[in-house]
């Protein structure tokens, strides 16, 4: 690959085609299906340290992200990765190959079927439909199979969700959002699902060229031309046997870390999603001596698989976090303007104070995202409190419906944060009527009136 500029991205990157930032060029590995092998993880360490600044980004959609290269180190690091069977030569082929899989439905023994060899011959298949380039970059495909840590939170534009009825395994395809809201075409055999997905996405494709303001999501396309319009012939209306899945799939599985699947697999997670290479380093040599793997997911966790839990002292060394209580795992944040020329703000130190501040709130539901601009790059699905940088001073909004924020605060400076958070715990304690989480007391709160108490306790100093 060259080094010209032609070749880089301003969003979506990937491996073939990096993207400029501010603190250099960044390169995205595809999630891998089934995980990273030793070999794998030792690569992206090693080319993360030689290349780039040794900062890697797991990601909500279970890719790996590599900071901090330059241009002369982008044909080497692509070499070494593609090598490695971890990336694509060709920017178009990797453009498309947007596919989540369930990350250990092949030791899950409560999930549908393994359905990592599907989203294998979806990836394929993707690759090679040249009518499918045209997707828009951010158009992605979750494959599902319920069990012990099922996918039904995680939001993606084609869900592709197994679960057992009559005759078998049939999936379940849907358009949007999460399983439980998304908008169902219909029932298909597990040997049909992947001519299906490429049959909707070809669909969506078609619909978007004949408009003149076309839809960058499959649920535009919903909304503006109905689910009929993307739903291929020979799906099944009604799920033979029953419509079960919904009560079938367990609930949103909102850490992935701790022991897992009855010591089947052991999770660690990473605040902000940020490591070192040196911690995959350390990570590749533990699963080497066992013929583990490392598995990539969409709550910014990696899961151990066929390899003994790490050590406490080894998974803080490392920055790591293997508590599923740990209060830092509700608050997520982008890099902000160490790292991006968009942010204004410090968005981890930032994010940090919001967790000492509100604890509380956390701990009873609650998620906090801080964004270094109104891009909300890496906002989680589940994100009920939002802090949004605006030429260096936060808007703090709350989710009053799905999509729909209502800002409480404006222009707060970085040092308001906390007591702004810590404010906002305080009234959701007093509202608390204890048969709901401090979030939902809080959510049934009139914008106005609560700003007005927030303000109110912020210039008062009793937010303790």
């Amino acid at each position: 690959m060259s080094a010209d500029h032609s070749r880089v991205r301003r969003a979506c990157p990937g491996v073939a085609a990096p993207m400029a930032t501010g603190d250099g060029l960044l390169m995205r590995v595809r999630h891998p299906i089934g995980g990273l092998d030793a070999g794998q993880a030792e690569t992206i360490a090693e080319v993360a340290r030689r290349f780039g600044s040794g900062v890697l980004e797991l990601t909500s959609r279970g890719n790996l992200q590599l900071r901090g290269l330059d241009a002369a180190g982008l044909e080497p690091a692509r070499a070494e990765l593609e090598g490695a069977g971890l990336a694509d030569r060709d920017p178009a082929a990797e453009a498309v190959r947007n596919v989540l899989a369930a990350p250990v439905t092949d030791i899950d023994p409560e999930a549908a079927m393994d359905v990592q060899p599907v989203a294998r011959d979806l990836v394929r298949a993707l690759g090679e439909h040249p009518r499918l380039r045209a997707l828009p970059p951010k158009v992605g495909v979750l494959v599902e199979a319920g069990g012990g840590l099922p996918l039904d939170g995680v939001p993606a534009d084609l869900r592709l969700e197994a679960c057992t009825a009559l005759g078998g395994v049939w999936f379940r395809v849907a358009l949007g959002a999460s399983s439980r809201t998304a908008t169902v075409l219909g029932w298909t055999r597990a040997e049909n699902v992947v001519d299906v997905a490429l049959a909707v996405l070809e669909r969506f494709v078609v619909l978007r060229e004949g408009d003149v303001d076309p839809p960058g999501r499959v649920a535009g396309a919903v909304a503006r031309f109905g689910p009929e319009a993307l739903a291929p012939p020979g799906l099944e209306r009604v799920l033979p046997g029953g419509d079960g899945v919904a009560a079938r799939i367990p609930g949103y599985a909102d850490a992935g870390i701790g022991t897992l699947l009855n010591g089947r697999a052991f999770g660690i997670a990473f605040p902000f999603g940020a490591l070192r290479a040196e911690a995959l380093q350390g990570l590749a040599e533990h699963i080497r001596a066992h013929d583990g793997r490392l598995c990539l997911t969409p709550w910014r966790s990696l899961l151990l698989t066929g390899a003994p839990p790490v050590e406490p002292d080894r998974v803080a060394e490392w920055g790591g976090v293997a508590d599923p209580n740990d209060p830092r795992l509700a608050v997520s944040a982008c890099i902000g303007q160490a790292g991006c020329s968009a942010g204004s703000t410090a968005t981890r130190a930032d994010a940090e104070a919001a967790v000492a501040a509100a604890c509380g709130l956390l701990a009873g539901g609650g998620q906090v995202h801080v964004s270094g601009c109104d891009k909300h790059c890496g906002r989680p699905a589940n994100a009920q409190v939002l802090l949004t940088a605006w030429e260096g001073r936060y808007e703090l909004a709350l989710q009053r419906a799905p999509a729909r924020w209502e800002t409480v605060l404006t222009r707060l400076e970085s040092g308001q944060v906390e007591p702004a958070l810590a404010a906002l715990d305080a009234i959701a304690r007093e509202e608390d009527g204890g048969n709901e989480s401090r979030i939902e007391a809080m959510q049934r709160l009139e914008g106005t009136a609560l700003t007005r108490r927030m303000n109110a306790k912020m210039n008062n100093g009793d937010s303790a």
